[in-house]
């Protein structure tokens, strides 16, 4: 049999992506061939593909071909791309190759409403192992894309080069709101983490604009994993750095972005979770004090998840 693992488009710039393809290499032989996740009805020859992750920017190019042999598990349906997804000969697919096993709670009961066995698996890179990604990496406490798709909650008197924030809902995002935004997250996190962990972290993204090859991406990926892999502490609004630091057992802290809520059903419950309100309305010195607590050992809720998925993929 012939493996593929799946790539993204070539203008990607999330890097939670080939994270998530890193995961899903781990329980694979051998890879034959990359897979576009946008042209999978256009796959010609027969290959075996893990369909775990965020599915997806075309939907018009759903169901896969023939040729392709699906594992179903942490699969997400993106809420603007269900319609397509679950149209007749999308349900019949699903109904062919189920149960399917769901990153998140929305896409569990979505399929469910359309009569297809499918259950809650949780995401694939909580089975990421520490080992394969540690290396002589600083252990650092770590920011990374707090309410953004982009770090920009550096003090006011560090710089950081600003590019522009890809937002899937918005075809353009002003300077203005832009940097009331950026004013906003700041006094949030200078409210929640106190001033000596501030000082010491380092800012990173999962988003990186100037990778322009699979292969360089695949690579930050590993490079990134290796910094969570190593972190005391990290910070972020962004699944698939929180998710990666369960499985290597680095503390984490969740700031919920409220936005893409249907992605994060059943997952967020897995993290310490602060949100905008609760950081808003919580006095400085008690929060603190609740981010402190919560920034010394992760919930363990992610165990039977990980153990389950584990099992699943080996025994196939």
């Amino acid at each position: 049999m012939k493996y593929g693992l799946l790539k993204y488009r070539d203008k990607e710039s999330n890097i939670g992506d080939y994270i998530q393809s890193l995961a899903a290499l781990h329980f694979l032989p051998h890879v034959d061939k990359l897979v576009s996740r946008e042209k999978l009805d256009k796959v010609s020859e027969d290959l075996y593909v893990i369909l775990n992750g965020w599915f997806m920017h075309h939907p018009e190019h759903w169901p896969p071909s023939e040729h392709v042999t699906p594992e179903f598990i942490s699969f997400h349906i993106n809420e603007h791309a269900k319609r397509l997804m679950t149209n007749k000969k999308s349900i019949a697919y699903y109904k062919k190759h189920e149960p399917i096993g769901c990153r998140d709670k929305f896409t569990e009961k979505l399929l469910k409403s359309k009569g297809v066995d499918a259950y809650f698996s949780g995401c694939l890179t909580l089975t990421l192992e520490k080992n394969q990604y540690l290396k002589d990496e600083k252990a650092d406490v770590i920011f990374c894309d707090i309410l953004s798709h982009k770090n920009d909650v550096v003090d006011e008197g560090q710089k950081i080069p600003w590019k522009k924030i890809r937002n899937p809902h918005k075809v353009v995002i002003k300077k203005t709101k832009k940097e009331l935004f950026k004013k906003k997250t700041r006094k949030l996190v200078k409210k929640l983490v106190p001033s000596q962990l501030r000082k010491d972290a380092i800012y990173v993204s999962n988003q990186n604009f100037e990778a322009t090859t699979h292969e360089e991406k695949f690579e930050i990926a590993k490079n990134l994993l290796a910094k969570y892999a190593a972190a005391k502490l990290v910070v972020t609004s962004r699944i698939h750095v929180a998710l990666p630091c369960l499985a290597f057992g680095t503390p984490v802290v969740f700031i919920h972005p409220e936005r893409d809520t249907s992605r994060l059903s059943g997952l967020i419950e897995l993290f310490h979770t602060f949100t905008i309100k609760q950081i808003e309305e919580t006095p400085k010195e008690e929060l603190q004090q609740q981010f402190l607590k919560a920034s010394v050992k992760n919930k363990d809720l992610h165990l039977k998840l990980r153990d389950d998925l584990i099992k699943n993929l080996q025994n196939k």
